[in-house]
């Protein structure tokens, strides 16, 4: 750089000595003053000038010759600095790859470089105006334009386009004043690489609008027409987009058929075929491209066509975009884009039709898998006919709508025997069979429905005709019941039926269908084909659940307290033993009698927790009383079979008799004949294994229960106990005199002692004492009585 300026310093000083540049003017003063001929380089050095004078010039003279060679020096320096300009600007115009001009105020141009003759196509521009170059409509407008800037000094920038739309041109025009005159300037930027990217930004930004607006139409989308419409209405409004359409693949044919359509102008349709036209009138044909479409649904690959020659006339449709869709790997249709412009559909869309149809084809699919999920739920794959989630959707929407009728469980009886002994395939083929015949005598108004295996449920309105029994029994029973002939096999067939009312027994299908269950299964319990729910049942199994939940609650609160009953010598009259019996100390009902609560407690297994605790309860008050010096007797707790199921009877017994001192031997235990039934063997090993802790054993209720007299012999007991039933009767019936004195001579003949229960009279006593039992308690003695009263018993 330093060296082109020193280059540069160089010519300047050569072009200060040069003559030329010297106006001829001031030569010939020079000369004049001097009275010779001056050469012109003497203009340009002072001394040299001034020794050429002659010296009869006097001092005005040379004076006169020094303001020559300053002012020569001055214009000498201002023609450079003008040449330089010139240079400058010529350069610049005539390099510049952008055009460049100047018009004077008639609007002919002066100047204009070489890019804007390029660009016009013409080799000289001088003298001519913008007629010689544009149609008259731009001519007028370029020439309000100069006339804007040149009447009112402003400076104009705008964006022209080529005829073609090929160029863009940023034009600055801007005002030029030369000596008092007037010119217009002016410029033009080529932005056409600038304007295709803004364009192509924007056309980016529109599509993934796009794509984002049919992601949300997806998500919200219930139908597949309703997403399909949406989605032509989104498109449809893109930037250059005319019309969008989409077609399916028709089932019957094979071929497309036109599903939804939108238009730029609002107008959008859906169809049922293809045939019915436009909401206009407007034939289809008018802008439907069939042989586009159907390339893209046989190639399985986007199709373009730029150029439309033929069809699409009424629209003025120029160009095609056709996208298959896919819907689980096979070709579902094709979504058609059309466009009044042609070539619209360069490698943009090319490159990114692809997303959009991969979008559009998700949300079929999403709607499709869907809806078939929602038909394989709601269908029975082995019959055919709806499943228990429809018949539960049915019933609810019976029970909103306060309809009336009952549902029948129809039942296949003894269905997986007749599956064990016939097949499976033969057990689904009847289940067929049977839903076939079902269908043929099931009304429209009707609600049929395969709930289960060998079971079949039917909502029956309360307003038909005839009865529910009657319908079963006039129709279904004859119907359904007999001879199938499924897979080779002749098989026979009986059914139940059970009945549950809407809505009196429920208003959920599982109510209805559980308490048909419940009709059916005490239907055939008494072999009846028929059985309808009884409430009333219904009501106690609930008290009983209720129940149930608050003896949890006891259980863990401890609420169980014992009450106690003498049993007294019946030869003597003297205290001899107490059983412990259970009592429930509700917080709210109170007291509760244990033939509420016992046979929940030993129907849940509570009972072995319970029976835990009165165990232990009763020898703390053993050992209470026997502190206090009262000599209490033996006690006698109840033992319960679920008790002897559990493997810690022994153990429970062993921590108990540790509270009250084994060797003083405050317990017996008492069983039922019940308990001696079910694993016999384990509960004499248990039994044996008591008594070797000095543990008498008492079986409890005899006479009533199942057990053999041959087991007797050799259960470790050491007691029995005569049921109060027999106790009661002896006294008015001879039978039962006899039975207890039977029970007495073989509990004697084994060397067991008798106890006899529920004694209420002086003359029971006497008979019992008279037969040598041994001990006797009921409420001739005494009811049971708290700890408390127990004790003030002891004491007298």
């Amino acid at each position: 750089m330093n060296q082109t300026a020193t280059q540069e310093q160089q010519q300047l000083a050569a072009q200060d000595s040069t003559p030329d540049h010297l106006p001829d003017e001031l030569l010939r003063l020079a000369s004049y003053l001097c009275g010779k001929e001056v050469p012109a380089d003497a203009l340009a050095d002072p001394q040299r000038l001034l020794a050429l004078a002659p010296p009869s010039l006097d001092a005005a003279g040379r004076r006169a010759l020094a303001d020559l060679t300053t002012t020569a020096r001055v214009q000498g320096a201002l023609r450079r600095n003008l040449a330089r300009a010139e240079g400058f600007l010529s350069g610049f115009a005539e390099h510049s790859p952008s055009p460049l001009w100047v018009k004077d105020r008639t609007g002919a141009y002066v100047m204009g470089n070489a890019a804007l003759l390029g660009l016009l196509g013409v080799p000289n521009i001088v003298g001519k105006d913008d007629s010689h170059f544009w149609p008259e409509d731009v001519r007028q407008s370029l020439e309000e334009q100069d006339r804007a800037v040149l009447e009112n000094g402003e400076v104009i920038k705008t964006m022209e386009t080529t005829h073609d739309g090929k160029r863009h041109w940023l034009v600055h025009k801007f005002p030029i004043d030369v000596n008092g005159e007037p010119f217009l300037g002016g410029s033009a930027i080529d932005m056409t690489t600038e304007v295709e990217k803004e364009r192509a930004l924007i056309r980016h930004d529109n599509f993934y609008v796009l794509l984002s607006r049919l992601s949300a139409t997806i998500s919200r989308a219930k139908t597949l027409e309703s997403l399909c419409l949406d989605t032509c209405r989104a498109a449809a409004h893109q930037p250059g987009i005319e019309i969008v359409d989409i077609c399916r693949v028709d089932d019957t044919t094979g071929g497309l058929k036109l599903f939804t359509s939108a238009s730029r102008d609002g107008s959008e349709h859906e169809w049922r075929d293809a045939d019915s036209g436009t909401p206009d009138g407007m034939a289809v044909a008018d802008w439907f491209v069939p042989e586009l479409a159907s390339a893209a649904m046989n190639t399985g690959k986007m199709q373009f066509s730029n150029d439309l020659h033929s069809g699409c006339q009424r629209r003025k449709i120029a160009s095609c975009m056709a996208i298959p869709l896919f819907v689980n790997g096979k070709c579902w249709g094709v979504a058609s884009f059309y466009s009044k412009r042609k070539e619209f559909f360069d490698h943009f869309y090319r490159e990114r039709a692809g997303e959009l149809g991969n979008e559009l084809s998700y949300g079929l699919e999403r709607l499709i898998n869907a809806k078939e999920l929602h038909r394989l739920a709601r269908t029975n794959s082995l019959s055919g006919l709806p499943s228990r989630l429809q018949f539960e959707e049915e019933i609810a929407a019976l029970a909103a709508a306060n309809a009336q009728g009952v549902v029948l469980l129809i039942n296949i009886n003894r269905f997986d025997e007749l599956s064990s002994a016939y097949g499976n395939a033969a057990a689904i083929g009847l289940m067929r069979e049977f839903a076939q015949r079902l269908r043929g005598v099931v009304a429209q108004r009707m609600v049929l429905s395969h709930v289960g295996i060998g079971r079949f449920a039917l909502f029956y309105p309360a307003d038909e005709a005839r009865a529910p029994v009657d319908y079963i029994r006039e129709t279904l029973l004859p119907l359904l019941q007999g001879a199938y002939h499924v897979e080779q096999h002749k098989i026979w067939c009986t059914i139940n039926v059970g009945i549950a009312s809407l809505p009196e027994d429920g208003n959920t299908a599982d109510d209805l269908l559980v308490k048909a269950w419940d009709a059916l299964a005490a239907a055939r319990n008494v072999d009846e084909r028929i059985g309808i729910y009884d409430r009333d049942a219904d009501h106690a199994l609930a008290r009983q659940i209720s129940l149930e939940a608050e003896l949890r609650e006891a259980v863990e609160r401890k609420e169980f307290i014992n009450y106690y009953q003498p049993k007294i010598d019946l030869k003597t009259g003297k205290l001899a033993g107490a059983e412990a019996l259970v009592r429930w100390q509700h917080p709210t009902r109170g007291l509760i009698s244990p033939a509420e609560f016992v046979p929940v407690l030993e129907r849940t297994g509570l009972v072995i927790a319970v029976g835990r605790q009165v165990m232990q309860k009763a020898m703390e008050d053993w050992r209470e009383w026997y502190d206090d010096g009262l000599m209490p007797p033996q006690i006698a707790v109840n033992v319960a079979p679920a008790q002897f199921r559990c493997d810690t009877l022994f153990e429970d017994i062993e921590h108990a008799l540790n509270i009250a001192e084994a060797h003083l031997q405050p317990l017996s235990i008492e069983i039922t004949e019940s308990a001696l039934v079910s694993e016999q063997k384990r509960v004499v090993e248990t039994l044996s294994r008591v008594r070797n802790l000095e543990v008498p054993v008492a079986i409890d209720d005899f006479g009533t229960g199942y057990s053999s007299l041959a087991y007797l012999v050799t259960l470790p007991v050491d007691i029995l106990k005569v049921d109060r039933s027999f106790v009661m009767k002896m006294t008015h019936d001879a039978g039962y005199m006899g039975l207890v004195s039977t029970i007495v001579s073989l509990a004697h003949n084994l060397d067991l002692k008798v106890v006899a229960e529920g004694i209420e009279s002086e003359e029971e006593a006497k008979l019992l004492k008279l037969l040598r039992c041994e001990q006797g308690q009921g409420y001739l003695y005494s009811r049971p009585v708290p700890a408390s009263e127990f004790a003030a018993l002891l004491r007298r």
